[in-house]
């Protein structure tokens, strides 16, 4: 496969992708005799008579961050339900707003409060349609009031990957083991962008990190 980019006049650049014969039938040779070579196949996945076994995946705990209204969270109900359910059986929980908690633990998922009003949300970027914010909101004073919600969402997008519970207790509060059946470390984050905390969680804990906008 051939990439052949062409400057227009007006500044813009086409790339014109063209196949060769049997590319991909080349590559495919090449990178399997690659992997071979430099990837065998672990220990535990060969059998006493030689031969490679299919295992398993580890069972991970995924977070899921959304940030956003019920249309946002909405998709990632299938994923999650997708997620934990054979043959993966990953431990995953919702993070986002209490007010969807319900909805999330009405369909079969866990749930984490990071806390936040989407309703204020959006009505704020109703009001500021555009990269910077009115004269209207910073005379209201919705500039403060948006960065001490932001705050609490971007710590409580942090709690859901180290914390156990749904988060609707206060991180100082003390633990009732008892009533804590597993601890919850994040093994990966999945998340929407205007979550934020996500790649700074993913970074801090040395995790892989899924983005999507739906």
């Amino acid at each position: 496969m051939v990439f052949r980019p062409h400057a227009n006049r007006d500044g813009r650049v086409e790339l014109e992708v063209v196949k060769e014969q049997n590319s991909q039938a080349v590559w495919f040779e090449r990178y399997t005799r690659f992997s071979k070579k430099t990837c065998p196949a672990p220990k535990d996945n060969i059998s006493d008579e030689g031969k490679v076994v299919e295992r398993s995946p580890p069972r991970l705990n995924i977070a899921i961050h959304i940030v956003g209204s019920r249309g946002d969270v909405q998709p990632f109900i299938p994923i999650a339900q997708l997620l934990s359910s054979p043959p993966y059986n990953h431990r995953v929980r919702i993070c986002t707003h209490p007010v969807f908690q319900k909805f999330v633990e009405d369909n079969g998922i866990e749930f984490f409060s990071i806390g936040g009003d989407p309703e204020s949300l959006m009505a704020y970027m109703v009001k500021n349609p555009g990269l910077l914010p009115g004269m209207e909101s910073i005379r209201d004073g919705d500039i403060s009031k948006r960065r001490r919600e932001m705050h609490d969402i971007i710590e409580g997008c942090w709690h859901s990957c180290i914390t156990a519970g749904d988060g609707t207790r206060s991180p100082i509060a003390p633990i009732d083991v008892e009533s804590v059946t597993e601890l919850f470390l994040a093994d990966a984050i999945i998340a929407n962008p205007p979550s934020y905390a996500h790649i700074h969680c993913a970074e801090k804990l040395g995790i892989p990190l899924h983005i999507i906008f739906t």
